[in-house]
């Protein structure tokens, strides 16, 4: 299942043309910011499209509508690294036209950095993948569905680096109680990932993470906070195959659910008209080389 579901995701992401570099960048902490995607204050969702004037890839991952018609602002606290930037939190969005080529078995509407092709000064030395998730009251989830809502996909498209999850896993059976969680998977290039954190993933609250890989080192650490607390190690260092590499997805990625066996990507039910959220924030990866991740903003 694995392969199946990792190595059909992006095969053709390779072919986009790379975008100038984040516009964004505040000052955050004192490391250095290799990628800033936080959203400004007068961002307007027509930028987006354009990859002159958006952090992110005006390309991919997306269906049928832009990322204009995908992506919203919501009206909510700001999350923990968006504050000394005023940043706007944004929504990421999946419907009936959120298919992406032929992958007719999943909604994906996915961020990609404009800076990550997949071997680059974000997958190299020591970095940190930082981002904020809360849920949409607007758009609810289906958590009879496995969701991936932030993952880095190695550059071979085969398998993964990290994962964060929520919903059903597919092919399995799940009460709501343990559906609704954010899990928090290592590797899946060498063996199977492992799930390394959970937490209930509760309305109304931001739910902050950094994950930091050390890609000379093969090795991972976890930090975890809720609100505007600090963030701290939750899990790790730990050993994790990051030889892969690759390119950090920020947005929605729903499977199909049905039997195990089928093309996931082609095959599987969806709902009919879904109209599907996740609010995100304090989207930036940092240089951890000096030996310390940013835990809360710089005052």
């Amino acid at each position: 299942m694995k392969s199946v579901i990792s190595a059909l995701l992006l095969a053709a992401v390779s072919q986009a043309a790379p975008a100038p570099s984040s516009k964004t960048t505040t000052e955050i902490g004192s490391n250095p910011i290799l990628f800033d995607g936080r959203i400004p204050p007068l961002f307007r969702s027509a930028l987006l499209d354009n990859d002159t004037t958006s952090p992110y890839n005006a390309e991919y991952v997306l269906g049928l509508e832009p990322w204009s018609k995908v992506v919203h602002f919501p009206n909510v606290d700001h999350s923990l690294f968006d504050v000394p930037l005023g940043g706007k939190p944004i929504i990421v969005s999946i419907n009936d036209k959120s298919i992406f080529q032929t992958q007719t078995g999943f909604r994906r509407s996915e961020l990609l950095p404009d800076v990550n092709s997949g071997n680059d000064v974000t997958t190299n030395g020591v970095t940190a993948h930082h981002f904020s998730i809360r849920t949409d009251n607007t758009r609810p989830l289906n958590y009879s569905h496995e969701y991936q809502p932030v993952f880095i996909e190695t550059q071979d498209y085969s398998s993964h680096v990290w994962q964060l999850k929520t919903g059903t896993p597919f092919g399995e059976s799940w009460t709501e109680e343990a559906a609704t969680t954010l899990r928090i998977y290592s590797s899946s290039t060498s063996s199977d990932a492992l799930e390394i954190f959970n937490v209930p993933f509760t309305t109304d609250d931001w739910h902050n993470f950094a994950l930091e890989e050390d890609w000379t080192n093969n090795l991972l650490t976890l930090y975890y906070s809720t609100g505007q607390s600090p963030l701290a190690v939750v899990a790790g260092p730990m050993a994790n195959d990051n030889s892969g590499k690759g390119q950090f997805h920020v947005g929605m990625l729903k499977l199909p659910t049905g039997p195990n066996g089928i093309d996931v990507t082609k095959e599987g039910y969806q709902e009919k008209r879904p109209n599907e959220g996740l609010t995100y924030g304090g989207v930036f990866i940092e240089d951890t080389s000096s030996g310390s991740v940013t835990l809360e903003p710089a005052v």
